[in-house]
């Protein structure tokens, strides 16, 4: 049997040509991308505790080595989709773009942060975003942590929330701050001026979980700047989080400070700067 978005024609035209903010229309895509999330979350508690996720099965369409853990989540994911006739174009870190019919695609990061779902960190997640073409163009996020169970989710012109309460970024103080930041044998020297304007730094290896923490008002500020192309960000990696943190009042943007956007290619990397507090955005680029 098809899925609620099946049945109002998917996401094909007569669903898309409707009022994409009404509140009906919003809950069918909401209850949809929850459902796909908890698939993943599901199945994930489903494994047995010696199941070998860390090895590697071969390389993804991003270039990205494969692992056990990421292709059980994805497989999943596809599987609900066609299970469900749920028709959506897919961009997945693995499979790479599949069109499957339809006229907007679904952005998904099966496991973000997979050295910590296979280290045993607990601070990894499924991202999902529903776009076009471009970051810019997603109407709807929603990054699930995979260990606590918690949901982050949006829509374009609508709001962010966190298991269904509404969030907000925070106001930047030097003396109560905290900054998440890609450290490590790639990170850019800027990386130590910019930690002087921080009273804590953190860094925690899921880029959708950390930008929902800033969304969330929990930390003030995300900064990735890698000096290695190939470890820089994806957009499948941010396209949930970055509409999430844009409707909790923050923003993304480049180095240079321009806002961020980024194609639905796997081949487009980029270093940014996310964050609530304008102030914040004027100190860490002034350099």
């Amino acid at each position: 049997m098809s899925s609620p978005l099946g049945m109002r024609g998917d996401l094909n035209s007569r669903y898309w040509k409707s009022n994409i903010h009404a509140s009906p229309n919003t809950r069918i895509v909401k209850a949809e991308l929850t459902r796909i999330a908890e698939e993943v979350y599901g199945k994930y508690r489903e494994l047995p505790r010696d199941f070998d996720g860390h090895v590697l099965v071969g390389k993804g369409a991003s270039g990205s080595s494969t692992s056990k853990i990421d292709k059980f989540a994805e497989d999943a994911i596809l599987a609900f989709l066609d299970d469900q006739e749920i028709k959506l174009n897919v961009l997945s870190e693995e499979a790479g773009f599949i069109d499957r019919g339809g006229n907007r695609t679904l952005v998904v990061d099966p496991i973000d942060g997979t050295l910590n779902c296979t280290k045993g960190i607990p601070f990894f997640s499924v991202s999902l975003a529903i776009g076009k073409e471009k970051l810019s163009d997603c109407d709807f996020g929603l990054v699930k942590n995979l260990f606590t169970g918690d949901s982050y989710f949006a829509r374009r012109g609508g709001g962010a929330e966190l298991n269904g309460h509404r969030i907000s970024v925070s106001k930047y103080n030097r003396d109560n701050s905290i900054i998440i930041m890609f450290d490590g044998v790639d990170a850019h020297e800027d990386a130590q001026r910019v930690k002087l304007l921080a009273s804590r730094v953190r860094t925690m290896g899921c880029a959708s979980l950390e930008m929902c923490l800033v969304a969330q008002g929990a930390v003030q500020a995300h900064y990735m700047n890698c000096t290695n192309f190939n470890r820089m960000i994806r957009v499948i990696d941010i396209a949930a989080s970055c509409l999430i943190l844009r409707e909790a009042g923050g923003e993304v943007c480049d180095l240079e400070g321009n806002k961020l956007d980024m194609a639905f290619d796997l081949k487009d990397r980029k270093n940014f700067l996310a964050y609530g507090d304008p102030k914040l955005k004027e100190l860490v680029l002034r350099g």
